[in-house]
């Protein structure tokens, strides 16, 4: 049996991480990235778990790269992780300040052609940037039917949902019938969003490279694809310098998404998800364990 979760515990944990999350949220934009870059400086500059595995996983992804190179650029993204941090926690409690400060879109064209058309649509976006911006972006422009997981805080999980909800977004619970649920939805022509780069439980995915390395990848998003006929891009909100703000970025996924073979979709996804982080690699969570279920008789990297 697992271990049982103390509810008392979990609940200090919720109230704890919310009262954090208001806080930084207090902040207006320009102090938060301002805090945020100069914290993001400090954890960077020394040896913790985060930058270890960002440097492992950069080794394994960018072998062409010299050591000091791969250094610099887990430094970098270690900053850009604290910067989503800090931002989603001020967005979440304010989302119309995420909105506003979307101020370019680039190649969005073929997606508001198939919206036109009735098309369902898959979004894949994955750790890139700053994933909530890009939700409330499509939320607002098209309607996002998404799934939801719980954290297991529900403090946490309800400040999530108010600010994923705030734009209109339907959440569906990652569960069967929320599955059903989902792909009622996209038969009937709605945009879905799905971040494909998540290690899933172990009777959902499969290994297929990326980056040339076996990673354990889900398989809902192309199944999804192929069982809805979707029309499937690439997306992401692309963080701009200083207090810019973001410019949304769109990219047609590679055709093999809906491949009938599944690990030759699951191959395609992860070249398309490639080809995103390869436009700005330091705004990529390489701090994530992404190899951490290897295949059978291979030690984990970590």
């Amino acid at each position: 049996m697992g271990r049982r979760t103390n509810p008392k515990t979990q609940r200090i944990k919720g109230i704890t991480a919310v009262t954090a999350l208001r806080l930084i949220a207090c902040l207006p934009f320009a102090l938060n990235r301002w805090a945020a870059t100069l914290l993001g400086r400090l954890i960077a500059a020394f040896p913790t778990d985060a930058r270890r595995v960002s440097e492992v996983n950069l080794s394994l992804c960018y072998p062409d790269r010299s050591e000091p190179e791969r250094r610099k650029l887990a430094r970098e993204s270690l900053v850009e992780s604290i910067k989503n941090t800090f931002e989603i926690a001020l967005f979440w409690r304010h989302p119309d300040q995420g909105l506003k400060r979307v101020v370019a879109v680039d190649g969005d064209a073929p997606l508001r052609q198939a919206v036109v058309d009735g098309k369902p649509i898959m979004i894949l976006a994955p750790h890139l940037g700053c994933w909530e911006v890009l939700n409330f972006w499509l939320a607002t422009e098209f309607g996002l039917h998404a799934m939801f997981a719980p954290s297991g805080l529900p403090e946490v999980d309800d400040l999530v949902l108010s600010g994923r909800e705030h734009f209109g977004s339907t959440m569906y619970p990652t569960t069967a019938r929320g599955v059903a649920g989902l792909v009622r939805a996209m038969k009937k022509g709605a945009l879905t969003a799905i971040l494909p780069d998540q290690v899933p439980d172990r009777r959902s995915g499969r290994h297929a490279p990326f980056y040339g390395q076996p990673a354990y990848t889900g398989t809902l998003a192309c199944k999804l694809i192929r069982q809805t006929g979707a029309v499937t891009f690439m997306a992401w909100a692309r963080r701009l310098p200083g207090t810019q703000g973001y410019e949304i970025r769109v990219r047609p996924a590679d055709p093999g998404v809906a491949d009938e073979d599944l690990d030759k979709a699951l191959t395609a996804m992860n070249r398309s998800i490639e080809h995103l982080i390869d436009e700005s690699p330091s705004q990529y969570l390489w701090s994530y364990k992404r190899f951490r279920r290897p295949p059978a008789g291979v030690d984990t990297p970590y």
